[in-house]
C-alpha cells in the first residue's frame, strides 16, 4: 500500500449541524431598507486618498455627500424640465 499525505474528504465538511449562531455574527447593514451592495470606484490623487482615509467614518461621510449630490441633481433636472415646459 502507498501512504498518502492527504486525508480522504468527508461528504459533509464543516461543523455537524452547521453554525446555529451565524446570524448573530453576520454583517448587518446600517440602513436595511437601502443596503450598500454596489461598488463605486474612481481614481484620485494619492495624497487626497490618504487625507480622506484619515477622516473618522469617512465612508459614511462620502456616501452622505453623494446622496446630497444626487438630490441636487434631481432638483436641478426637475426645475430644468419645468422651465422648458413653461417657456
Amino acid at each position: 500500500m502507498i501512504a498518502t499525505k492527504h486525508k480522504a474528504k468527508s461528504s459533509r465538511p464543516g461543523r455537524p449541524g452547521g453554525n446555529p449562531g451565524i446570524s448573530k455574527y453576520a454583517f448587518q447593514a446600517k440602513n436595511p431598507e437601502k443596503p450598500n451592495k454596489a461598488l463605486l470606484a474612481l481614481r484620485i490623487d494619492s495624497n487626497d486618498l490618504a487625507t480622506i482615509k484619515n477622516i473618522p467614518n469617512w465612508q459614511d461621510k462620502v456616501r452622505a455627500k453623494l446622496e446630497e449630490l444626487l438630490q441636487e441633481e434631481a432638483i436641478a433636472k426637475k426645475s430644468q424640465t419645468h422651465s422648458l415646459s413653461v417657456g
